[in-house]
């Protein structure tokens, strides 16, 4: 009886351990208001959409100005960033990385160049 109560505590220890761990890794999933700053073209404004499909990060995001789609090609995931590649007609293969500030909001940057500030869409 011991025995069984020590396995049943262990499986529920680890059952919260990796729900927890499911939480904090899912912290960029859902729809994020991005606006890219001092471009060429102005400010950009974007809605980044983000889901996790079985164990990988996939997006898109859409201009706001023209309604244009871009998919996501690789999105490079750590604890608290995210490095997002897409391809671009005009400008061929591009980057942007966001970082987590706090629950609401991200920042970062497109190529290294221009700033990028977000904030999760609220539905």
């Amino acid at each position: 009886m011991k025995k069984l109560s020590i396995l049943v505590f262990f499986f529920a220890t680890l059952l919260f351990s990796s729900a927890s761990r499911a939480q904090t890794t899912d912290y960029f999933v859902g729809d994020w208001e991005v606006q890219i700053k001092d471009t060429p073209m102005g400010t950009i404004s974007v809605i980044l959409s983000l889901e996790r499909v079985d164990v990988n990060l996939v997006g898109k995001f859409v201009d706001n100005a023209s309604g244009t789609e871009t998919k996501m090609n690789e999105i490079t995931e750590s604890e608290n960033s995210l490095t997002l590649n897409f391809a671009s007609a005009e400008y061929g293969d591009l980057y942007f990385t966001l970082q987590r500030e706090d629950d609401e909001n991200v920042s970062g940057s497109l190529m290294d160049t221009y700033a990028m500030e977000g904030k999760r869409v609220i539905k």
